[in-house]
């Protein structure tokens, strides 16, 4: 399953990495991508989305759904 989550509040390489840690801390065999120009994380698991966006809220940031 994609998930497309908005953080508006990741602005750098540094919140890239954050955000990438939170996500492998809950699925190692998850994909992502995080993009900083765009403020877009695009992550592929078998997780839903609910999971992922507690993860990375946990690590210091605020997504939201992409609609």
């Amino acid at each position: 399953m994609k998930t497309e989550l908005a953080v508006e509040d990741m602005s750098c390489g540094g919140c890239a990495r954050s955000i990438a840690r939170a996500v492998a801390g809950l699925d190692p065999a998850a994909a992502v991508d995080v993009d900083v120009s765009t403020k877009i994380v695009t992550i592929t698991s078998t997780l839903p989305a609910s999971r992922f966006v507690e993860a990375i809220a946990a690590a210091g940031f605020h997504p939201s759904a992409r609609n």
